[in-house]
């Protein structure tokens, strides 16, 4: 906890009424032992429905049960609801893991980039000719990505992925 402070970044785990979703922001004000979190907030709807669906099975389900900075690339390839987050977050109730800018600037380009849906789109394509399509714009969009962090981490995600 003692690298939680105002300027840092954090990976929040939160809960609700259907499952978890995380959170990734810059710790704004640390008082009175909650902390002021202002960032994005990551709910995964592809996820979540594979899973009640039966169709997710392993790291997956663990991913969506116990999400860490580690593994939540299986949050990160599939349909995601995300938005604007800017909450007090309460540790006692919200696991808080802190990470460094390079991690919550990868996380953060691959939901503003749209990352998700494009591999949703590739992964679930029902004809070769779709998925051919789907590769190509996946491709053209990595290709295409300033950040050389971000890039490198899509290119490991979709070569571990046997996109490329």
């Amino acid at each position: 906890m003692s690298k939680l402070k105002p300027g840092s970044f954090a990976f929040v785990v939160k809960r609700d009424e259907t499952s978890n979703y995380i959170v990734i922001g810059k710790i704004l004000t640390d008082y009175n032992k909650l902390y002021r979190i202002k960032g994005t907030f990551i709910r995964p709807t592809g996820l979540i429905e594979r899973v009640n669906a039966g169709r997710a099975q392993g790291k997956p389900v663990e991913a969506l049960n116990n999400p860490d900075p580690n593994n939540c690339v299986f949050f990160i390839i599939d349909r995601l609801d995300a938005g604007e987050f800017d909450e007090e977050v309460d540790p006692r109730y919200d696991k808080i893991i802190p990470i460094n800018e390079n991690r919550f600037f990868v996380l953060d380009g691959w939901v503003k980039e749209g990352l998700s849906d494009l591999f949703y789109n590739y992964f679930n394509s029902s004809t070769a000719e779709e998925r051919d399509e789907a590769r190509t714009l996946l491709i053209g969009r990595m290709n295409s990505l300033v950040s050389q962090e971000l890039k490198e981490h899509v290119y490991a995600v979709a070569r571990s992925s046997r996109i490329l």
